[in-house]
C-alpha cells in the first residue's frame, strides 16, 4: 500500500501522472483495520472496497469518520466488517484508464450525483493496479495547466530574451525544453543537432539513462520523410512500426512527435517529445511545438551572425552542421507506405 506523491510540480500528460494512493480491502476486512490505516496516512483520501479485481466501490474518509461520529456509530462497526457499511460505499462502474486526459477526468467527476461530485476516483493503470485519486489534486492539475496554457505567448517571450541576451546555449535549451512541458505536456524530450559527425543530443528531459549520440536518426526513413515534407509528424504507437528502425536512441514511446528545425534548406536537426501513454498530440499541440522549435533555430541564427565566417574547423562539438534537407525521389505519403500504417498529420494524408 503507497502513495505516490511527486516532489514538483508539472503539467501531467494523463492521469496517471498524477499522485495517487493504493489502499484497499477485502469487503470483509474490519471497519477498525481500515480506520487505523486512515489515522496513520492523513493523505488517503478514502479506501476502496475490492477483491479478486472486482472493485465494489470506495467509501471515503470524509463519510467514514461522520458515520462512526453518530451516536453509537462506533459501538455498531468499529468491530464489523467494512461492507456492512453498504450505504456509505459509492459505486464506480469501472475504474478509469489511467491515459485519460485531465478534462476527461473532470467531466467524469462532476458527472456523478451531487453528493458525490468531491469523492475521490479510482484508475485503473497499466499493469492493472487500482489507485485512488484525490479530487482536489485532479482540480488543481487542471487550474494549473489552463494558466500554463493561457501563458504561451509570455513563455515564447521569456525564451526570446534568453537568445537576444546571448545566454549559454545548454541553459536556453533546457529551458525551452521546461517551459514546452507546461504547454505540451510530455515523458521525454530532447533537442537533437546534427553536426559533422552525425547526430547528437543537445539537451534532454526524462530519460533515465543519459543519451548522447543519436546518429541512427539521421538515416532512418522518419527523418528523411519529415524534411521532405518540412512538417511535424507524429506518430502513435511508435515503437511498434517497423520504420522506427534507426530511432531508438529516442526510446520507445506510445504517442511521438517530431519537428525538424529547419531553416529554408538547411536542416539543423530535430525536437523530439515523447509520451509513455496512448494520448495523441493535438493540433493545438503541434502549433505550439512548432513555434518552440522556431526559437531553436532562432538560436542557431544568432549563434551563426555571432560567429561570422569561421570555417568549420574552428565550430566546437555540436555545433549544427550545414546539411541540406534530404531530397527524395518523390513526396512519399504515409497511405502509400505499408511500413506507416497513416501516421503523418492530417493535413499531410490529404496531399
Amino acid at each position: 500500500m503507497t502513495t505516490k506523491r511527486p516532489d514538483s510540480f508539472h503539467i501531467p500528460v494523463s492521469i496517471s501522472d498524477l499522485p495517487g494512493h493504493e489502499f484497499s480491502v477485502t469487503p470483509d476486512t474490519l471497519t477498525e483495520k481500515v480506520v487505523e490505516e486512515l489515522e496513520n496516512r492523513p493523505f488517503l483520501p478514502g479506501v476502496m472496497i475490492a477483491e479478486k479485481g472486482r472493485l465494489f466501490g470506495v467509501i471515503t474518509r470524509l463519510k467514514l469518520f461522520e458515520r462512526l461520529g453518530h451516536r453509537f456509530g462506533v459501538e455498531l462497526f468499529l468491530q464489523k466488517p467494512i461492507v456492512l457499511l453498504k450505504d456509505l460505499i459509492r459505486t464506480q462502474s469501472r475504474p478509469l484508464q489511467a491515459h485519460l486526459r485531465i478534462d476527461e477526468a473532470i467531466q467524469y467527476a462532476l458527472s456523478r450525483p451531487a453528493q458525490d461530485i468531491y469523492d475521490p476516483i479510482v484508475i485503473q493503470r497499466d499493469d492493472a493496479t487500482m489507485q485512488l485519486l484525490d479530487i482536489n489534486v485532479l482540480l488543481l492539475a487542471q487550474s494549473r495547466a489552463m494558466a500554463s496554457l493561457s501563458n504561451i505567448v509570455g513563455n515564447l517571450e521569456q525564451i526570446d530574451r534568453m537568445i537576444y541576451a546571448g545566454r549559454d546555449r545548454h541553459e536556453t535549451f533546457g529551458k525551452i525544453l521546461q517551459l514546452l512541458r507546461h504547454v505540451v505536456p510530455y515523458h521525454q524530450a530532447g533537442i537533437l543537432v546534427a553536426d559533422e559527425s552525425g547526430m547528437i543530443f543537445a539537451a534532454h528531459v526524462g530519460y533515465r539513462l543519459a543519451p548522447h549520440r543519436a546518429d541512427g536518426v539521421l538515416r532512418s526513413e522518419i527523418y528523411a520523410i519529415m524534411l521532405a515534407h518540412r512538417q511535424a509528424v507524429y506518430i502513435p504507437a511508435a515503437h511498434k512500426i517497423p520504420a522506427w528502425q534507426g530511432m531508438e536512441s529516442l526510446g520507445m514511446p506510445t504517442s511521438w512527435m517530431g519537428v525538424p528545425l529547419l531553416e529554408e534548406d538547411r536542416s539543423f536537426g530535430l525536437l523530439s517529445i515523447s509520451r509513455a501513454v496512448e494520448r495523441p498530440f493535438s493540433s493545438e499541440e503541434r502549433e505550439t511545438a512548432l513555434a518552440f522549435a522556431q526559437r531553436i533555430v532562432k538560436l542557431f541564427k544568432r549563434e551563426k551572425n555571432d560567429a561570422g565566417h569561421n570555417s568549420q574547423s574552428s565550430r566546437q562539438p555540436g555545433s549544427p552542421g550545414q546539411f541540406p534537407a534530404p531530397k527524395l525521389e518523390r513526396r512519399q505519403s504515409f497511405q502509400e507506405s505499408s511500413r506507416w500504417n497513416g501516421c503523418l498529420w492530417p493535413s499531410l494524408l490529404s496531399e
